[in-house]
């Protein structure tokens, strides 16, 4: 029997490509990071960033359109379910812009930090994602009293769990790898694997295999 694709929420897809374009980025600046033969420890390249900054208002305007609809057609609780995935899916969108923003405050575009600093922001952009994750739990425990099981993972058996978090899995069994042997490619490769998670998760809810 043929493999049949339906399309149950076409503008879902904006935000899947929001979140690889901003995977990208972030990728891109990780490999700037420790490719650059300068002192500083974030990229002072104006053309670089003015391509950032369009590409994150890009970002940001998909992320407006995929949602807008749905919020306003809302009510209740689903109303503020709604406004929360909005919110987190925009702050996640727009993380290099907010790196560019903290980096200027700490000083990173003149002095590059030591990788113990570095880790420490990677750390609390991971408590930011995870923390996006359960905002919209915790809304739906708010405004409707009960949880609510993920569509992300509703309904489906264990291997195909595994086949949809292989993302992220693939980022932790990279990470191990070249946390062991002192390798830096784990900065590299695990933004990008980590936003084609959270673009996986947008591209299941837009299409419907039968």
């Amino acid at each position: 029997m043929a493999l049949k694709v339906k399309v149950s929420n076409d503008r879902a897809i904006l935000t899947a490509i929001a979140m690889l374009i901003t995977g990208c980025i972030l990728s891109s600046m990780s490999i700037s990071f420790f490719d650059s033969m300068r002192d500083a420890g974030l990229s002072r390249s104006r053309l670089w960033w003015e391509i950032v900054l369009n590409l994150q208002i890009l970002c940001g305007a998909l992320v407006w359109f995929s949602f807008v609809e749905r919020i306003k057609s809302a009510s209740g609780a689903r109303y503020y379910l709604r406004c929360s995935q909005f919110f987190v899916a925009l702050v996640a969108t727009l993380l290099p812009v907010e790196i560019g923003l903290a980096g200027a405050a700490i000083g990173w575009f003149e002095n590059k930090p030591d990788i113990a600093d570095l880790n420490w922001m990677i750390l609390v952009c991971l408590l930011m994602w995870f923390t996006g994750m359960a905002i919209p739990l915790v809304t739906q425990r708010l405004t409707q009293g009960r949880w609510r099981v993920p569509p992300f993972f509703k309904d489906v058996d264990l291997p195909r769990i595994l086949l949809r978090l292989s993302p992220v899995l693939a980022a932790i069994v990279l990470t191990i790898i070249e946390v062991s042997r002192g390798g830096e490619l784990h900065y590299y490769y695990s933004p990008f694997l980590l936003y084609l998670q959270g673009a996986l998760s947008y591209l299941l809810r837009a299409l419907r295999f039968e």
